[in-house]
Parts: C-alpha cells; structure tokens; sequence
C-alpha cells in the first residue's frame, strides 16, 4: 500500500535525526515516496498543474483552511500546507488516477493515467481533460474535509473463474459498505466545493465552477451509453457493479453528482434504479435461481 510506505518514510526520518525543527525539503520529501513506490516525478503538462493548483486553492482553501502546492514550494512544518505529487508508475503494480494521504498531508495524481481515463469516459478528452483533473483533485480535496484518506478510484478486480466466485447472473447484491461511502462523501464535497463558488458573489476562479459543471452530465452520458453497448443483451444490464470492495461503481458516482448539481425528479428516479437493481432485485432473483440452496430438504432419489 501507498500509504505504509509514506508512513514508513516519514517515521524512519523522524528516527534517523534528519527531522529537525525545520521541516524537510519537499523535493527529498517526493523524491523518497516516489522511490518508495516505484514511481517517477511526471512532467506531463506542468503549466496546467500550475493553473490548476491556483483555481483549486481559490475554490477550495477558505473551506478546508489548507491549499495544495508542490514540492519546490512545500515545507511541511507549515500545517496549512498539501504536498502535491504528479506521478507516473514504472510498473503495474500501482496504478490509479490519484490518491490522497491525510495524516502526511500528501495528494498524488497520475496526468497520463486521467487523460487516458478522459479518453475513454468523456465526450472530448481534449477539452474534458482539464475538468477531469479539477474534479479529481477536488474529490481528493473532499477527503481532507472529512479527514479520511482514499482514492479517486482503483483497478477493476476481474471476475473469479471459480463458480462460488461468480455473480450468478446478478444474483448477489452491491451494497453500499462504509467505505464505498466515504468515496461518495468525498464526491458530495467536491460538488459543493463547485456550487459554493458557482453561489458566490465572489467572481474569482469561477472557471473551475463552470468547468465541472459542463463536465459531469456529459461523463454521466458517456458512461451509460459505454454500458448499454458493452452489455447489449445482458438481462440485468441495469446491474451496476462495484470495482472492488472498496470503490462504488464510477457510473453511479457520477450520476450522484450530477444529482448534485442538477437536483430534478428524473435523476432522482435513475439513482433510486440503480440502488434497486443493485441490492433488491438481485435477492428476488436468488428465488428462482436453481443453483441457489432455497432452504427446502433436499433428498436424494430413491430414499
């Protein structure tokens, strides 16, 4: 995990004497987390990560009391102060679009991972890209608000090729756990980041507002036409199933703030579909499944 070996690095700092009165320098700071976990400094539009720390300082800072910066400019003895790391992985261990470490005050974001997730989730990645990235680090940003650590998302966990593995065609539910919704509280947060300023009389950084407000209804489009087309002719096609144990289903997340923004009776009525189709109608399906023991006596023939 990401987030012992950051854990790790800062305790053997403080032990080894090298951590003084004068916090350490941000670059040895990224330096040592990035080799830790087989990450490289990314690059990758650095002019835009430069616009984008500004717009969301200007959104966010007054909320959460703190504003993200990188590592040439981070001290940690300053409290107010989120070390922000572009990254890119050397390997496919670890790969995600962003991740974010309260307790260190540390975000990490993948450039090259979230355009190729715009590419692939939003009706123009060149012109959704910078959203996408507003959206991610304001999501990231949620988590220091409810002072609880996480990622914007992880990788898809296949479906076993054991039979006790399998979702029996849809007949075992996805509940929403605790920690799926932390990521969702962390998305609610994130838009009312974006509404605060788009109700403000205060005109600074307005575009971040607007940026994400475009944004979301067209991601929520894209993902549910991907799923139409992707599962054409899948008898629980409005089954939305969840990444992992983790992380909610990204379609469902989006649609949520969508909801969010644009609070109306017909997203209401998708979102209480999805909820349905996910924890209700699975179980009604479990009744006429005949792989599914019903709690009847079963006797063997001839007996």
């Amino acid at each position: 995990m990401i987030k012992s070996s950051i854990n790790i690095f800062l305790t053997i700092w403080i032990l080894s004497g090298c951590y003084t009165a004068l916090a350490p320098d941000g670059l040895a700071i990224e330096h040592e987390i990035l080799t830790a976990n087989n990450l490289a400094k990314s690059f990758d539009d650095a002019p835009l990560i430069d616009e984008l720390i500004k717009d969301i300082n200007c959104a966010a800072s007054t909320i959460i009391g703190k504003k993200l910066v990188l590592a040439k400019d981070f001290n940690s003895s300053d409290t107010s102060q989120i070390l922000l790391i572009p990254f890119i992985s050397n390997g496919k261990i670890y790969k995600s679009s962003a991740y974010s470490d309260v307790k260190n005050r540390i975000v990490l974001i993948n450039p090259s991972y979230i355009r190729d997730f715009t590419l692939n989730n939003t009706l123009n990645d060149t012109i959704s890209y910078k959203p996408v990235l507003e959206l991610m680090l304001l999501h990231e940003l949620g988590h220091f608000i409810l002072k609880m650590s996480g990622a914007f998302d992880s990788l898809e966990n296949k479906p076993g090729s054991i039979v006790g593995e399998q979702n029996y065609s849809g007949t075992k539910p996805e509940y929403l756990t605790s920690l799926k919704r932390i990521e969702l509280s962390a998305d609610s947060l994130a838009i009312d980041l974006v509404k605060r300023k788009l109700n403000s009389r205060d005109y600074d950084c307005f575009g971040i507002a607007f940026d994400i407000q475009r944004i979301v209804p067209g991601m929520q489009f894209t993902l549910s036409g991907k799923r139409i087309i992707e599962r054409f002719g899948d008898p629980n096609i409005g089954f939305l199933r969840d990444p992992s144990n983790d992380y909610p289903n990204l379609e469902l997340r989006i649609t949520f703030m969508n909801y969010f923004l644009f609070p109306n009776d017909s997203l209401k009525k998708m979102i209480d579909d999805y909820i349905y189709n996910r924890t209700v109608a699975p179980v009604h399906r479990q009744e006429l499944d005949p792989r599914i023991f019903q709690g009847g006596e079963k006797k063997l023939s001839g007996n």
